[in-house]
Order: structure tokens, then sequence, then C-alpha cells
């Protein structure tokens, strides 16, 4: 992947905010020294996932923390990195960010993105074939957005890297991240669990009885 340094830039001093307030500051120091170095290693080795790929971001944002695990030399654990995963969701810029949706008066958004991901997918999918394949079945559910991935980059990628333990804290975000934008999720599997499917069924935190 292509080194973009906006995300590093951004998610750092969040990181280390979190990690000297949960651990000491001599970790949150290491995780993030070593930390900005592994993110380039990472991306230079982690699959090309192709121009305008709406979905890219979400590989930053993986490879984000588990540079700043590996730069602390795993001194945590991945639960505990979980932790400040959800604190650098939960930070003012973040929560202000995703607070701008509100998925009580856009319960189709996720499946509208994921639609425009499809088609993304289908123009340039077989040139960058190591990606998600989202499905969508529109009679499981009445309500919200409901769609599958059957393959995960991430999920690929933290394997072949020998970092696997800590897909299923990244994968937890998923649930912060739709909390923050007045929803709920609703997951029966993933992949990084052992799962054939990620599934994500997606509805506004106000409904009280969702179908």
């Amino acid at each position: 992947m292509k080194y973009v340094g906006i995300y590093w830039t951004l998610f750092a001093p969040l990181m280390k905010r979190s990690l000297s307030n949960r651990f000491d500051q001599d970790l949150a120091n290491r995780a993030i020294r070593h930390g900005k170095s592994e993110y380039k290693r990472l991306l230079s080795r982690a699959d090309d996932l192709g121009p305008g790929n709406p979905m890219a971001m979400n590989a930053y944002f993986a490879y984000v923390f588990a540079a700043a695990w590996l730069g602390s030399g795993k001194q945590i654990t991945p639960d505990e990195m979980a932790l400040v995963m959800t604190d650098v969701l939960e930070s003012r810029l973040l929560r202000t960010f995703f607070g701008l949706t509100d998925l009580n008066r856009q319960p189709k958004k996720w499946e509208q993105d994921m639609r425009k991901y499809e088609a993304w997918f289908v123009v340039h999918g077989r040139d960058y074939p190591v990606n998600w394949n989202v499905n969508f079945d529109p009679s499981r559910h009445q309500d919200g957005s409901f769609y599958y991935f059957t393959r995960c980059p991430i999920c690929e990628f933290c394997r072949r890297e020998g970092i696997s333990e800590l897909m299923p804290a990244l994968c937890s975000t998923d649930e912060v991240m739709f909390r923050l934008q007045h929803g709920r999720l609703y997951r029966q599997h993933t992949i990084a669990n052992g799962g054939s499917v990620c599934d994500y069924w997606i509805v506004g935190d106000k409904l009280k009885n969702p179908r």
C-alpha cells in the first residue's frame, strides 16, 4: 500500500495520550517512537487495495493501531489495545466527526456506502483482487443496513504478518464507531474469529424492535 502519513499524524497523539493514561509514559513514548517505522513497514508489505478505493481508509486505520502495538513490543494485550482504540474513537475529534452521522435519520447509510464500494470493485476488482468481497441480502432484514463480507484483506494481512491475535480487537472498533453514529451493530460472525463471513446489521439506536 502507498504510504499515507495523515493517518499516523492524526492518530499518534491520541494513541499516546491513551497509552500514557492507561499504562505509563515510557510505554507510550516507545510505542509511538517505534510505531511510525512499523507503520511504514506494514504499509510497504500490505497488498495494494487500488486507487480511489472507498474502503482503503479502514486498512490505514487498522495498520496505525497495529503499528503502535508492535512499537510497544507487544507489551500490552490485544484486549488492552482494544481499549486504546476505543479511547481514540471516543476522543473529542472523532466523536465530533462520527457524530455528524445519525443512523436514526439515515438508516440505510451503510448499505448505500457499501453499494458504492461494490460499484468500485466491479470496475477495479480484476486489477486489485485482494480486497473485501461484499454481499447483500435484502430479504434478511427490513430495518437498517445489512451486508456481509466473505473476504477481508486486513484479516489476511494480519495472519500473514503473524499478528492475527490483534484482529478481534480491530473488529471490535466497528461497534464503537456505529454507536458514535447513534446506531447499533448486530453481528453473529467475524472472519477473524473463524467465521466464513463478517456480517453487519446496523440500525439506529432509537429503534426498539428492529426487524
